[in-house]
């Protein structure tokens, strides 16, 4: 049996089981709800982006809105790779602005094709969307969640092709990307579905797959397959968990994403992970997962504060090359739902990497 078949089919089975319990972790594991569309304001005036100090990072996610280190005393732990997640608290609405993050926010999406139906999931392009030179367009294939990942890869300012595919808490996402072909089926289906909008024949260029929450475990089958290889960039929404208490499993589980985060530090591919402080019972959270990998790496989150969006409070920070990651306080509904928000910049970087010129849009 190849090498890769015995890595995936290991994995699958690992993560087969993970994805059965995982709506007993988040019970209220659905996807933000959809709300009205109106227009968008038009985006303020740049200015010049701040300069590193001796106190704040430059975000090479958005060098605008630098990272402030805290010098401030945390709790230690013996071993910070496999500690529990601190920060235990969550901000309400009035908190954050008013804003409820399971509820999303109004973004007008008058500027791409209402969602195209293929034999699973569906996609959605910009109305202006040009190929490039060899008639190669990018796509983002996303798992667990539709209309809330549209809307911020319009605020992006991105002009990816979206495909998204949602199933019900009680399925899994790994069974579809094993051995079934399912990859290659989204790309074909996508390329008919762009050269018909169009009215010229367009191919697939740069793919990255994305996840919110429990998809992740589909992408953890999708880079166990031949066509794994085919994938560039690999973005984790607050969603990559693993087996606790059973130190192998958890590191089969994760081997896929400590091999890509090491392709990704060296710039051969790009790999963003986002956590909450959410510390789920019985698998271990996101925030493990991600010093997992880091410490894989032989390197170390730093100590941070900003304030992001929807209320996120960003606590932690890593960068090597291509390979991001951002932690968060926070550890429930509100908090999980708002890590959507961070998919704004890690589209924007995308478009930075695929050189598609197109900036994000300027935050109010």
């Amino acid at each position: 049996m190849p090498r890769f078949a015995t890595v995936a089919l290991s994995c699958t089975a690992i993560a087969l089981v993970a994805a059965a319990g995982y709506s007993k972790i988040y019970p209220w594991l659905h996807p933000p709800s959809a709300e009205p569309v109106v227009a968008s304001a038009p985006p303020a005036k740049s200015v010049p982006p701040p300069a590193a100090s001796a106190d704040r990072l430059i975000d090479p996610l958005d060098p605008e809105r630098p990272i402030l280190l805290d010098p401030s005393p945390r709790a230690q732990s013996s071993n910070w790779v496999s500690a529990r997640p601190a920060f235990q608290y969550s901000r309400k609405a009035v908190e954050r602005g008013g804003i409820e993050p399971c509820a999303g926010e109004p973004v007008a999406t008058s500027t791409v094709t209402d969602w195209v139906p293929l034999a699973q999931g569906h996609f959605s392009a910009p109305k202006a969307l040009k190929l490039d030179a060899s008639g190669r367009f990018e796509l983002v294939i996303h798992l667990n969640g539709d209309e809330p990942v549209r809307k911020q890869l319009i605020k992006s300012g991105q002009p990816f092709v979206l495909f998204t595919l949602t199933l019900d808490p009680s399925r899994g996402y790994a069974p579809l990307f094993t051995g079934t072909g399912l990859y290659q089926a989204i790309v074909s289906g996508v390329e008919q579905g762009v050269s018909k909008q169009l009215g010229t024949t367009a191919h697939v260029g740069h793919v990255a797959m994305s996840a919110w929450s429990a998809g992740f475990v589909g992408i953890t089958a999708a880079l166990g397959q031949p066509s794994g290889d085919n994938i560039d960039a690999v973005l984790l929404i607050d969603g990559l968990h693993a087996p606790r208490g059973n130190p192998d499993a958890f590191k089969a589980q994760l081997k896929p994403f400590v091999d890509f985060a090491t392709r990704a530090a060296a710039g051969e591919r790009l790999l963003f992970v986002s956590h909450s402080s959410i510390d789920p019972p019985n698998f271990a959270s996101t925030t493990e997962c991600a010093h997992y990998l880091i410490a894989s790496l032989g390197g170390k989150p730093q100590a941070v504060r900003r304030a992001d969006p929807w209320g996120l409070e960003l606590i932690e920070y890593f960068s090597r090359g291509d390979f991001q990651v951002r932690g968060y306080a926070g550890n429930d509904k509100a908090d999980h739902c708002a890590q959507l928000v961070v998919l704004r910049d890690a589209f924007a970087t995308l478009g930075k990497r695929w050189g598609t010129g197109a900036t994000a849009e300027v935050r109010p």
